[in-house]
């Protein structure tokens, strides 16, 4: 197992912005690995869509908090305020919504993070909350799947330091969970070993006006299988608990 440059930068991006950006890849893909068909299809693409989304106090009432449990893993706090990739562009721009969700137009956001204390090499997933108005988070949803189709065969990540090459984007199975959710494996080539391939899974639920997005990634070069099912399962019971899926007043 190798410490792959791309994952490390995603543990120490809040420390050194500018390393950072040399590091991750994107993620990303809706649907079933096998079929092709986009995963979770939408149970009912505007349900509750319309409504103004809770704001930023309630969206981080609804994430984790740290210290939290889900199995093995433990939310922490994130030192950005987002994931980096929030910040790099994709090309062609079609794609973008596979790097980030961030130019969706979401009016809230919180940000939770989870690994595994004392496991350096374990899996690494960033959860991120955000709440959209007049049908936003439908919209979100709907240029993820097309991005998912249309840059199946790979893009680039601009990185402002560096490029990072997305091999292949595949749809992978999506929790039944939420108005609808798409899934994501995506392969990257290693910016500073090209021979090098990375995985990386993005998973990403709508319930009304909210979308909730995991992004997971390991120091290593073995395919992991997916954003960890404890995680999204933790995740999921504490926004719904807390009302999350209720309609914002």
């Amino acid at each position: 197992m190798n410490r792959v440059g791309n994952s490390t930068t995603r543990r120490t991006a809040a420390v050194a912005v500018g390393v950072a950006v040399v590091l991750t890849g994107a993620v990303a893909c809706g649907g079933d690995k096998e079929g092709g068909a986009p995963a979770g299809a939408s149970k009912s693409a505007s349900t509750g869509s319309a409504a103004a989304g809770p704001g930023a106090e309630r969206l981080k009432a609804f994430a984790l908090a740290p210290g939290e449990k889900a199995g093995r893993y433990e939310a922490s706090e994130p030192l950005l305020d987002e994931p980096m990739s929030e910040l790099y562009d994709a090309r062609p721009a079609a794609c973008q919504p596979l790097t980030g969700l961030g130019k969706a137009g979401h009016t809230a956001q919180a940000y939770a993070k989870t690994d595994v204390p004392g496991e350096w090499q374990a899996v690494g997933t960033e959860i991120l909350l955000r709440s959209y108005e007049d049908g936003g988070a439908a919209s979100a949803m709907k240029a993820l799947a097309e991005a998912g189709r249309q840059c199946a065969g790979g893009y680039t990540e601009d990185r402002a330091l560096a490029e990072a090459k997305i091999l292949k984007v595949e749809p992978v199975k999506a929790p039944a969970l939420g108005d609808e959710a798409l899934a994501y494996r995506i392969v990257v080539q290693d910016v500073k070993d090209q021979n090098i391939s990375l995985y990386k899974y993005l998973t990403v639920i709508r319930s009304g006006p909210v979308t909730l997005s995991f992004r997971s990634d390991a120091i290593d070069t073995k395919d992991f299988g997916g954003v960890p099912e404890e995680v999204v399962t933790a995740q999921w019971e504490k926004f719904s608990k807390a009302g999350g899926t209720a309609p914002a007043s």
